[in-house]
Formats: C-alpha cells, sequence, structure tokens
C-alpha cells in the first residue's frame, strides 16, 4: 500500500480568481489542493494577444509574488517569442520586454494589467503567490491615478530570467563569454556549465559532478538574492531525454517546503506531458508515474528522488518552486550504502 498519495496531485484546469484571468488555467490552492504547501501557483499558455493579471485596472495582494514570463523556445530559452508589458506601483511605472522574464511583485504594491501586444510563438505564464490562499483586491481602472512620469521605483522587480548576467540588459557579468564553468547553487553537489545568455545545460555537464542523461538541456534557476530577497527560489527547464536525473545521490531533503511541477509545453494539448517520469517518494522509496500535468508536494526535510524519466514523445517542462531563498538539498544515503551497512 502507498501512503503518499496525497503529496502526488494532477494540476487541476480551471476558472482563476474573479477578474484575473480571461480563460481558464491550470490553477493550484497551496491550502486546498496542495496539503496546505504555503503558496499558490498556476501555469498556462498565452498563445495570443490580450490582457490578464487583472483583466482590468490593478490588484494588489498581501503577499508577495512573483509573475514569470518563459520561453518554449529548445534553441533559446531566453527567447520569449512575444512583447509584454505590466504596470507596477500607484505610480503605474510601464515595464515592456521581449525576453523571457521573472517579475517580482512585494506584497501591497498594485500591479497590472499585463497586456501581450504581440505573439509570434506561444510562450508559458505562470505564477507562485507566496501565501497558501488567494486574496486580492482590484482596483478599477476608473479608480487609477495617473501615470507619474519617469518614475522607476519599482525597476529591481523585472529581470531578465536567466542567471548571471545583467538583469536588464542580458549581457554577461563574469569573464569568459560562453561556457563559463560556475559553482552550482542548487546544493546538490554539481557544477553547472552556464553560456553567454545566463543558461545552464545540465546535457553538457559530464564526469563525475555531471547530472543524469534524464536532466535539462536548458534550465533557468533564480535564488532570493535575484528575487528582491524573497523567501523563494524556483526554475524553469527544457527536458527532451530519458534517463534519471541526477548522479550525486538517490533521495535529499529540503530544510523548506518545495512543490515539483511536471507540465507540458504543447499549447493545443496542456493535459499531456508528453513524456512518462517516475519519481520516488518518502523514506520507503515509493514510486509514482505520471503522464499528465502533475505536482508532487514536499513537506520540510521529506525525502524524495530518484526522478527517472522512462519515455519522450516531444520536449516537456519543469518546474521548482522551494519557499526558501536559498536551496540547501543533503543527500541521503545511497541504497547501495545502505545495502552495504546492513549486510
Amino acid at each position: 500500500m502507498k501512503h503518499h498519495w496525497n503529496l502526488v496531485r494532477p494540476l487541476i484546469w480551471r476558472d482563476g480568481p474573479e477578474g484575473l484571468y480571461p480563460t481558464k488555467l491550470f490553477w493550484m490552492d497551496g491550502k486546498n489542493d496542495m496539503e496546505g504547501f504555503n503558496a499558490c501557483f498556476s501555469y498556462q499558455f498565452i498563445k495570443e494577444p490580450c490582457t490578464f493579471h487583472p483583466i482590468e485596472g490593478m490588484v494588489v495582494h498581501p503577499y508577495d509574488e512573483v509573475l514569470v514570463f518563459a520561453s518554449r523556445n529548445l534553441d533559446d530559452i531566453t527567447d520569449l517569442g512575444a512583447v509584454v508589458s505590466i504596470e507596477i506601483g500607484k505610480e503605474r511605472e510601464l515595464y515592456t520586454f521581449d525576453k523571457s522574464q521573472s517579475v517580482c511583485i512585494p506584497k501591497g504594491v498594485p500591479h497590472g494589467p499585463v497586456k501581450v501586444h504581440s505573439v509570434s510563438m506561444p510562450f508559458v505564464h505562470y505564477t507562485i503567490s507566496l501565501a497558501p490562499e488567494y486574496s486580492g483586491k482590484m482596483i478599477p481602472a476608473s479608480e487609477l491615478p495617473e501615470p507619474v512620469p519617469g518614475s522607476r521605483k519599482y525597476d529591481a522587480c523585472v529581470r531578465i530570467f536567466a542567471w548571471g548576467v545583467d538583469p536588464k540588459t542580458g549581457k554577461p557579468l563574469h569573464s569568459g563569454g560562453a561556457n563559463i564553468h560556475s559553482q552550482d547553487r542548487s546544493g546538490m553537489g554539481y557544477t553547472n556549465l552556464v553560456d553567454e545568455k545566463g543558461v545552464m545545460h545540465p546535457q553538457l555537464a559530464v564526469g563525475p559532478k555531471g547530472m543524469g542523461p534524464g536532466n535539462a538541456d536548458n534550465l533557468v534557476w533564480l535564488y532570493g538574492d535575484e528575487l528582491m530577497g524573497f523567501q523563494l527560489n524556483y526554475l524553469w527547464g527544457h527536458y527532451t531525454k530519458c534517463g534519471k536525473w541526477h548522479r550525486e545521490g538517490e533521495s535529499h531533503t529540503h530544510p523548506e517546503e518545495e512543490i515539483l511541477v511536471l507540465v507540458g509545453l504543447d499549447p493545443d494539448d496542456p493535459m499531456n506531458i508528453g513524456a512518462e517520469i517516475e519519481i520516488a517518494m518518502g523514506d520507503d522509496d515509493e514510486r509514482y508515474v505520471c503522464n499528465t500535468p502533475t505536482v508532487y508536494i514536499c513537506p520540510k526535510g521529506f525525502p524524495h528522488l530518484p526522478m527517472i524519466t522512462r519515455w519522450v514523445d516531444r520536449p516537456y517542462g519543469f518546474i521548482v518552486a522551494n519557499l526558501d531563498g536559498t536551496h540547501d538539498s543533503p543527500w541521503g544515503k545511497s541504497k547501495d550504502e545502505e545495502h552495504v551497512e546492513t549486510k
């Protein structure tokens, strides 16, 4: 009998909170849908020009929130394939971008609407709201003040979704250009290979400190010090290969809560991943398998992994949201070590 089914949940396709999004999307409430996880999560594809978050006016939340605009382009994960803008603050500062973007909204700051001006390639939009239940106060467009010309109070809120680059220009902060070797911040003992655009390529990191064959082709991971000090780190990755994801160990834990989210990349078939992935959950190494959008909920100190991709028909996506500014990930003993010690 498996004991951790309550921590394995299909993503729920439904209407979001009233006035926030014009169409259905995957929406997960932490308290009711994710075993009390202290954040809410949404995921959707944007295929055409539209307005959302909110549909009109602005919205303000009593918690920190991140709005992520992520690319499906396997050749360039920084290329959003769209032109998007968002207003932030009572000053109504306007920010416009065409690269994958991370937008941090501190609690109490009015924001929105998000306007998608053009789309050359459908992109992914997901949100992480740092509270277990959604709460938002709508500000009607008729009550908004006039924009403050030249105001840049919220400039640090909006940054390119890439690592080790200037958050505004995307230019490398480190010397060496392409193939920059940098120590991984995930806490998993790897040395990552990061290109000049600030994108990790785990498939290129070979050798004993490299990741497994099933890991990401392209990956971006941001941490709290890059997210205005939020108690959050999260990633977005593209995956196309079969095999085990990690070489360093079998299972690990975190001192803070985490969710692992597996999603498809086909905007015309959002209910399928296009692959089948296996994960072990708990001390007893229970195995769970999914091929539809699924969230795995990991409470504080809960052992999880290995992650193994069994088969892949088409590229798929993966999101981690960990409720800490860093990502402490101590590995447990390998199964071989446990076997030797119990002989």
